[in-house]
């Protein structure tokens, strides 16, 4: 099971008679932020995301899934000192927050769980099951935007897969030196060009009305923007 990122202090799976008297209040900024270095990306945010974080693709448990650098070291540089992005794309998976999706896989059986960080757990926040134990309107539409939230990253899982299967992607261990330090990134992948400017006509025919060409260039020179650590 892929594990939640950085944020979640302490995440646990929502079950509606063990929490049934949670109250969640959500994040007034950012802040939770602070430290977070990379988050991982669904499929629709692929071609924003990359515009302004670098994108790179980490492999878990044999699967491939893209994620956004947000900084090194301990230090989000995307993060202002009040606790708001200095840039106006977020990743979905910190939009969410404190709710959030883990992925479980056993064989070809695929399941989603809901989680939520229980470090936001307060009473000034709103319930998330009625005395019934049935979800109340605020976690019924909390649940609406998570099962859009996983529909979207499983969408992402089968566009990794379906470039690495055609070897579009290239094993890379390298080094970046900012502001903030030296980071080291070991046995990440990236946008293989090289491979794609020998690809058969009909499988780049089909990487372009899927959509899936333009993200493989966006992803590629993404890397560029570890060049805004030094500038935002």
């Amino acid at each position: 099971m892929l594990s939640p990122f950085k944020a979640f202090k302490e995440p646990i799976i929502i079950d509606e008679k063990e929490h049934k008297d949670l109250k969640i209040a959500k994040p007034e900024d950012y802040s939770f932020m602070k430290k977070v270095e990379i988050v991982p990306l669904t499929f629709s945010e692929l071609l924003s995301v990359s515009m302004y974080y670098p994108v790179m693709f980490g492999s878990f448990e044999g699967e491939l899934f893209p994620f956004a650098v947000l900084g090194i070291n301990g230090k989000n540089v995307y993060l202002n000192e009040e606790g708001f992005f200095k840039v106006d794309v977020i990743p979905k998976a910190v939009e969410s927050y404190p709710f959030g999706v883990l992925r479980k896989k056993e064989g070809e059986s695929i399941e989603w769980i809901v989680i939520v960080d229980r470090a936001c757990e307060s009473e000034e926040g709103y319930r998330l099951f009625e005395e019934s134990w049935e979800d109340t309107p605020y976690f019924k539409s909390i649940k609406t935007e998570l099962t859009e939230l996983a529909l979207d990253f499983q969408r992402v899982y089968e566009f990794a897969k379906e470039i690495a299967s055609l070897r579009l992607l290239k094993p890379i261990d390298f080094e970046v030196t900012t502001r903030y330090g030296r980071a080291q990134f070991k046995r990440v992948f990236i946008g293989d060009t090289e491979a794609l400017s020998k690809i058969q006509p009909e499988k780049l025919y089909f990487l372009n009305t899927s959509g899936y060409l333009p993200i493989l260039y966006s992803i590629y020179f993404s890397v560029r923007n570890f060049k805004l650590f030094d500038l935002i």
